[in-house]
């Protein structure tokens, strides 16, 4: 009976031995020992306020080499710290060294690691203590930093899968005068959940917090570097993003909250975009460049040539931008760099956009896009100030050829000449259902809506009436715009007449109607 009492206890503790046990900590993340003794990760993580897309469940071994949360000792591992390069067992990236050993592996041109699966196991610390202060300024002894190599250069590119599962990378400092520089100099792969922040990062062209030069996609990604170029294409998350042909490239779900600093195609999100799409993107830091500077994007599609189109959606800026010309709170230009060039397929599109941030240029001024050619816009608003000399409005500065609809400012214009509070200069294109309450000040060509139009389709424009001041400043031809009381605009009513986008909500913009996109 004792020994059938024993046998009965033995087999109830080997069935526990081999059981599976879960523990649950407060970021989702649930382990489980297995009975074969390995750490099976189910991870939720988050990112940037936002959950991660990354809802993995990955196999790491207990054998995995490195002790996370160590700064980078400037060394270069051996190897990773476990993982076989595969979707189902990426090579897992604990420490510093093990990042750095990706930079090499992937900048000597390894091929054994082409097109690998690669993933941070922990948060990763590149230099100790604060490299920038809160306002993004440099506070660091440059001399006992570690420099980073970015991951591909001018001559190699990135085209594995890294994933970031919601960790970050900190410390990253980089000075020089070379071109492709970030996290990522060079990537045609996918580079996704991952924050950079407390870094530094001052190089020449294609200069980004992410990646230098994209090729491939970037989502779910956030910047809290101060980027700064002293060549064009700097940006906060990717210097440039241009999909070799026929392959598109992506930023998808990016907020950039650092400061960016360039000459000519400096923008929050990307300084070039080319055969791009842009998609749920916010800057929330401060842009200044020359030529060329966006909120989101500094240029947008160029011309026919290789089908360099660009498609943006979902895109708000709450920074200041500055620049001197084509700036614009999103978008500094789009579509034909050419304004002799006015007809032709649409090169750009951009869809669902606002900007609450203070613009600031010389021509081609706009609080959501600079000069824009062949583009088209929808459902746009601007709420903040918009400052230039020449070409100056509350959305598009300069617009040629191109088809607008459902736009809102109620942001103060001031330039000289070419102002108005929807558009500065309006040439050949259609445009509808549009309210500007904003004030408008200038010297020549100034209108509450449009500084001057020429030969465009227009319908149903409303401006909040302010005196004897007029709609246009000179209006060749293309329709009229109706003025209205501030308690006509603030009512239901108005909200209808403006059409199914537009909704009205008594708390928001000041009582004066909304886009339903805004609410959502």
């Amino acid at each position: 009976m004792h020994l059938s009492l024993f046998c009965i206890l033995g087999v109830a503790a080997m069935f526990a031995a081999c059981s599976t046990v879960s523990a649950t900590d407060d970021d989702d993340d649930t382990i489980t020992l297995n009975g074969s003794g390995k750490k099976m990760l189910s991870s939720n993580s988050k990112n940037g306020g936002k959950s991660s897309s990354s809802q993995s469940t990955e196999i790491m071994d207990e054998d995995c080499v490195g002790e996370s949360g160590e700064p980078w000792d400037g060394t270069t591992a051996k190897n990773f710290a476990c993982g076989s390069g595969t979707k189902l067992s990426p090579y897992i990236i604990l420490t510093a060294e093990q990042l750095a050993h990706l930079s090499f592996v992937v900048n000597s041109s390894d091929k054994a690691f082409s097109g690998k699966y690669f993933k941070l196991g922990a948060d990763i610390f590149l230099n100790k203590g604060k490299v920038i202060d809160e306002k993004g300024g440099f506070v660091a002894d440059s001399a006992k930093l570690h420099k980073w190599t970015p991951i591909g250069n001018s001559s190699v590119a990135f085209d594995g899968n890294f994933d970031g599962d919601g960790h970050s990378i900190s410390g990253m400092f980089i000075n020089t005068t070379s071109s492709h520089n970030g996290l990522f100099g060079n990537s045609q792969g996918t580079v996704q959940n991952v924050t950079v922040e407390n870094s530094w990062v001052y190089g020449g062209g294609y200069s980004g917090g992410v990646v230098g030069m994209n090729g491939g996609t970037i989502s779910d990604v956030s910047n809290y570097a101060s980027v700064t170029g002293n060549q064009d294409c700097v940006g906060g998350i990717a210097g440039r993003s241009n999909g070799p042909y026929p392959k598109n490239a992506s930023i998808l779900n990016a907020k950039n909250y650092g400061i960016v600093k360039g000459v000519n195609f400096t923008a929050g999100i990307a300084g070039q975009t080319y055969q791009a799409t842009l998609e749920n993107v916010e800057n929330y830091g401060l842009i200044e460049g020359k030529n060329n500077v966006g909120g989101i994007a500094g240029r947008g599609a160029y011309t026919y040539i290789n089908n360099y189109f660009m498609d943006c959606k979902n895109a708000v800026n709450y920074a200041d931008v500055f620049g001197e010309e084509n700036v614009g709170g999103i978008l500094g230009a789009a579509g034909y760099v050419s304004p002799t060039i006015s007809s032709g397929k649409v090169l750009a599109t951009l869809i669902n956009a606002k900007n609450g941030g203070k613009i600031n240029g010389k021509t081609s001024v706009g609080g959501i896009v600079g000069f824009a050619n062949r583009v088209s816009l929808e459902n746009i608003g601007n709420i903040s100030t918009v400052e230039g000399n020449k070409y100056v409005s509350g959305i598009v500065g300069h617009l040629i050829g191109s088809n607008s609809k459902n736009l809102y400012n109620t942001g103060s214009i001031s330039g000289f000449q070419n102002v108005g509070g929807i558009i500065g200069y309006n040439e050949e294109g259609v445009t509808n259902s549009a309210y500007s309450t904003g004030k408008v000040d200038g010297d020549s060509l100034v209108g509450l809506m449009i500084g001057y139009n020429y030969n465009t389709t227009m319908a149903d424009y409303y401006y909040l009436k302010r005196g004897k001041q007029e709609p246009f400043g000179l209006n060749n031809g293309g329709g009229v715009a109706t003025p209205k009381t501030e308690d006509e605009m603030k009512s239901k009513d108005f909200a209808k007449l403006l059409g199914d986008e537009f909704v009205y909500d008594s708390g928001l913009n000041d009582g004066y109607p909304v886009l339903s996109w805004e609410k959502e």
